[in-house]
């Protein structure tokens, strides 16, 4: 007996020594060096890198090639998975390492060509700029070459080894970046697929615009393009089955989404100097898309901000004189042509009365498991290229006119921008963005706020952009792009307030910037109203207007629904609960509950028969269907309000009845029918899924959360989600920023889960609950305010 239990514990004891030693060499292993005193080849002078109790580093070096160089270093520390996932995905290559599932990504991404466009950029960007892409290669190369024998555990799981970091690859995911900011042309679809099957005049109310003007489009255009484009055929975004694959790995990849961002000049704050405050709202990815981090060159480089791992610089932050934010505008900067193939020979496109060759390029794609490699064709036309092969079920040729795939300077726009020191040289910086719009709010130390629309914009010889236009005439082509001077700014207005919240900047359709997807506008109507009756504010107030969850839609929808006739006593206690409600979207609160259920049901009642699948699902994924609702219940009559598959019924007040009905019995096979307990944070949730969540168990592993969130889409804190997976998060504040002019290393910021992109660093999710709970930590620039270490990383050189 004894000897048996003392095998035993042997075997016990062996097990233990065994799983330690494994958990060590493959998840503790490949966490960062933070302390010590080390050499590395390639540096020109002693550096360091300082890491707050946040795992935030700040690099201090003595010339900009050092910077850039342990730039890429600490960011492969920390997000080398990340980094790799990124420029695979840009350079369609994630079926050489996820095999058979990626594989219509790396269709979708080899047809649109951002590795091309990334080539492109190498060939125009300045030596000064190429010699920054190259030290930052440098500094990931090091670390590879340092620690490539322990890599994170995704390289582990999936059975490879990274390849060297080249300039080509940062640039690949700076266009990434820019897809993920534009994304017009998804909406071209979805017009063209609306009015295709149902019709022109149904194109305004399911996209409404904000400013209620006409349906968008050119009916001369739409006339000459209309039959070319397949009745059956799935035009639509999700019809792009590559788009969607990508998604599945960078969630919300070419969605563009939402953000705020303000400023107040210093008659308005107790300072007497201006405070500024953004948080894009950006899609759920784990790692954050974000990478805090501040860089120090030793002379005129001072700044701390948010960048994106694989890229040099920071996107938004603060330096010592200028602060800065972004949201997304929505300015038009894709156009979809159909083009004309010679019936003769298929390799030429009719162009103003001739036809003239198109560029073929043949796209070996590796993919995990095959022998050999599958080759994507790629059709190129002088509109760009053909989308058709990565479209469902469509025949029509469909080529992509995109200022991003020409060579652009948009790396030198943001480098620039990040080293100025007043709004004239942030302005002069931005003139060299192309390929997306961005609406910056910006503020000084000298007392000085300012808005501006970043990124050039096409220059139409007609039309507005907004559905497909004949590739075949050459009347609808684009001139260039506009001069950047033609972008609306505002400096130091007389109100004092700066503010966007994803609205159109200009107020009339002639001025540059009008055409596009904008925003609703309920943020920036409740948002504007917030600061134009504040005065003395400080931090705390900023604090609080964004973590503000106020929707103000509620208000409208809620009236419809307190009207509604429920058929069940169940509904009618869901009803009361929200006539009860103070119309505050609350993680506790019952009617939030039923009030956000409704709302779900109500817009499949409106829109559903009407379009029938799939468009009705895409229009869920790509529409704005509670905003095309928002406008329709206004009217107790309309022909929206029918059930197609009841003659009887009819009226805004029955379909929203039917509506709570069935919202009432989702409730209820829910969370039970004792409707006190239903809580609009129990189905609200956030969940930060990492790329492979998917493969089971690796989710209990690799996934954050669930955590429960209050308001919804439009509200300031906003917890948008997809009426096609109702109601987890599809997008969040990504980051916050509030930054104090008065004293800038006062500044605040939160990322949602941590700084880490591995599972078992202590930064692994270290601010999720700060973010959850609407706190902050501290964002400090300058070394003598950094307070308590984490560690401390000396660096010589050679």
């Amino acid at each position: 007996m004894r000897r048996a239990l003392l095998i035993a514990a042997i075997i016990l004891v062996a097990l233990v020594v065994l799983i330690s030693t494994v958990t060590g060499i493959v998840f503790v292993r490949p966490l960062p060096t933070i302390d010590g005193d080390d050499r590395l080849i390639g540096l020109h002078e002693r550096a360091e890198v300082l890491r707050d109790l946040y795992g935030v580093p700040h690099i201090f070096a003595r010339d900009a090639h050092d910077m850039w160089f342990l730039q890429g270093y600490v960011t492969a520390q920390d997000r080398l998975w990340q980094m790799d996932i990124y420029r695979r995905a840009a350079q369609g290559r994630l079926a050489e390492v996820l095999g058979e599932p990626a594989l219509d990504s790396d269709r979708y991404m080899r047809t649109i060509g951002l590795t091309r466009a990334a080539k492109l950029d190498l060939s125009v960007i300045s030596a000064e700029t190429v010699a920054g892409l190259e030290a930052y290669m440098e500094g990931v190369n090091k670390f590879l070459q340092q620690h490539g024998e322990s890599l994170p555990v995704e390289f582990t799981i999936l059975g490879y080894r990274p390849e060297p970091w080249t300039p080509l690859d940062s640039l690949a995911i700076a266009k990434l970046q820019v897809y993920d900011a534009a994304g017009n042309y998804t909406q071209e679809l979805l017009r063209a697929s609306i009015a295709t099957r149902i019709g022109m005049e149904s194109v305004g109310t399911l996209m409404p615009d904000p400013a209620a003007v006409a349906a968008p489009g050119d009916a001369r255009a739409w006339a000459m393009v209309a039959p070319y484009l397949s009745p059956s055929g799935d035009l639509s975004p999700s019809g792009a089955s590559g788009a969607a694959a990508l998604r599945g790995v960078l969630p919300g990849a070419g969605e563009g989404l939402g953000s705020n961002c303000w400023a107040l000049s210093g008659a308005r704050t107790k300072s007497g100097k201006p405070l500024l405050a953004g948080d894009p709202h950006l899609p759920v990815r784990n790692p954050s898309i974000w990478y805090e981090l501040g860089l120090d060159d030793g002379a005129e480089m001072h700044v701390i901000g948010f960048s994106i791992p694989g890229v040099p610089g920071v996107v938004i932050g603060h330096n010592d004189r200028v602060a800065w934010s972004f949201t997304y505008a929505y300015a038009d900067t894709q156009d979809l042509f159909v083009e004309r193939q010679d019936p003769t020979d298929f390799r030429r496109y009719e162009y103003a009365g001739r036809m003239e060759p198109a560029t073929f390029l043949r796209e070996p794609i590796t993919v995990k498991g095959r022998k050999d490699p599958v080759v994507q064709d790629v059709v190129i036309t002088r509109h760009g290229p053909i989308l058709t092969p990565v479209l469902k079920e469509q025949k029509a040729q469909l080529a992509l006119r995109w200022s991003a795939l020409d060579g652009t300077k948009t790396i030198e726009a943001v480098l620039g921008m990040i080293r100025a020191k007043s709004f004239a040289q942030f302005r002069a910086a931005a003139a060299d963005f192309s390929g997306a719009t961005l609406s910056a709010c910006y503020a000084d130390v000298d007392g000085h706020i300012g808005y501006l629309l970043v990124g050039r914009l096409p220059d139409r010889k007609a039309g507005d952009g907004m559905m497909p236009a004949p590739g075949w005439t050459g009347d609808y082509d684009w001139r260039g792009l506009r001069p950047a001077e033609d972008n609306p700014f505002l400096l130091d207005p007389k109100d004092g307030v700066i503010l966007n919240a994803n609205n159109r900047p200009v107020n009339g359709p002639t001025e540059a910037g009008w055409s596009g997807e904008w925003d609703p506008g309920f943020r920036y109507e409740y948002l504007s109203v917030a600061l134009a009756g504040t005065a003395d504010a400080d931090v705390a107030r900023f604090r609080a207007l964004q973590n503000d969850i106020t929707s103000l839609p509620v208000t409208r929808f809620r009236d419809v629904l307190v009207a509604a006739r429920p058929s069940s006593l169940l509904a009618a206690d869901a009803q009361r609960l929200v006539r009860d409600w103070d119309g505050v979207l609350r993680l506790d609160s019952a009617g939030a509950a039923v009030y956000e259920a409704w709302l779900a049901r109500m817009c499949e009642r409106t829109f559903r028969d009407k379009l029938g699948p799939p468009l009705y699902e895409d229009y869920l994924t790509n529409g704005r269907p509670t905003f095309a609702l928002y406008a329709l219940v206004a009217r107790r009559e309309s022909p929206w309000f029918v059930d197609l598959s009841d003659a009887e019924s009819g009226g805004r007040d029955a379909i929203a009845s039917r509506a709570l009905d069935d919202a009432a019995r989702d409730l209820a096979a829910r969370f039970g029918p004792l409707t006190e307990r239903w809580r609009w944070g129990d189905m609200h949730t956030i969940s930060f899924e990492h790329p492979l969540s998917a493969a089971k168990p690796l989710d209990l592993l690799l996934t954050i959360g669930p955590v429960r969130r209050p308001g919804d889409g439009y509200s300031p804190n906003s917890g948008a989600y997809s009426l096609l997976s109702p109601f987890k998060l599809r997008l969040h504040a990504s980051e916050r920023q509030i930054v104090d002019l008065s004293d800038i290393d006062a500044s605040i910021s939160i990322i949602p889960t941590g700084q880490s992109g591995q599972p078992f660093s202590k930064h692994w999710g270290d601010q999720t609950t700060l973010w959850a709970e609407g706190d902050y930590k501290p964002m400090p620039l300058s070394r003598g305010r950094l307070g308590a270490l984490e560690g401390r990383l000396i660096l010589r050189p050679r």
